[in-house]
């Protein structure tokens, strides 16, 4: 979806696609688990900041910002998305949300100087070029005052035709196409860590999740 131009029909059947995989396989889940018991410390009704690194159609934001409605914090998303085509679609679907703002930008863009309390970077680090993954975890890291939620897939065999199993019952030809491909970019969990390593986090920790998933997580001290 990321590699070449495809025309609107095409975007909103994998986006809604992948919203759809991520509300049922666990996608949804992995970003707010953590939220959920870092949100114990929050301090009531102090506004919180996050930052959506590779936003796609922002149902990620989305859900987070429902989810802190439902339980009275203040939050507010900026969310990042590349493809001109993607961020049109995302810009629709969160009018509902004013919490939510989308930039049509690259990640390395986003000013070195702009912070948040924390960012979110969800089936976006296997997007990554291998030789820049461990530059763009040093890149969120600058960006996160509080924490960081890195969610991916996990390659493994079964993870392998889980997905694309799911890509061909569900998806349409792009779906098809990427989701296997995603899964063959994605990551073990030594790989992961070795990342984290690398960038020198040693505040998260790398758990494998439910459904072909993977996060790298963690609150500063």
């Amino acid at each position: 979806m990321d590699t070449r131009p495809f025309h609107s029909g095409e975007s909103r059947r994998s986006l809604l696609f992948l919203a759809k995989m991520n509300r049922w396989f666990g996608g949804t889940a992995t970003v707010l688990r953590p939220f959920m018991e870092w949100s114990r410390r929050w301090r009531p009704g102090a506004p919180v900041h996050i930052l959506d690194v590779g936003t796609g159609g922002a149902d990620i934001p989305i859900a987070v910002v429902k989810w802190a409605r439902e339980n009275g914090h203040s939050l507010r998303v900026t969310a990042v998305e590349l493809m001109p085509e993607i961020a049109a679609f995302a810009k629709q679907a969160v009018r509902p949300y004013p919490e939510i703002t989308v930039w049509e930008r690259e990640w390395q863009d986003i000013p070195r100087e702009l912070t948040f309390d924390y960012v979110i970077a969800s089936l976006f680090l296997h997007h990554v070029p291998l030789p820049l993954r461990s530059d763009a975890l040093v890149s969120l890291d600058q960006r996160a005052r509080k924490g960081l939620v890195v969610s991916d897939l996990i390659r493994t065999h079964p993870s392998y035709w889980a997905v694309k199993a799911a890509s061909i019952v569900w998806g349409d030809a792009v779906v098809r196409h990427d989701g296997p491909l995603s899964v063959r970019r994605a990551f073990r969990v030594n790989e992961l860590e070795s990342l984290a390593h690398d960038a020198g986090l040693s505040y998260v920790k790398v758990r494998t999740e439910p459904w072909c998933r993977i996060s790298l997580a963690g609150e500063k001290a």
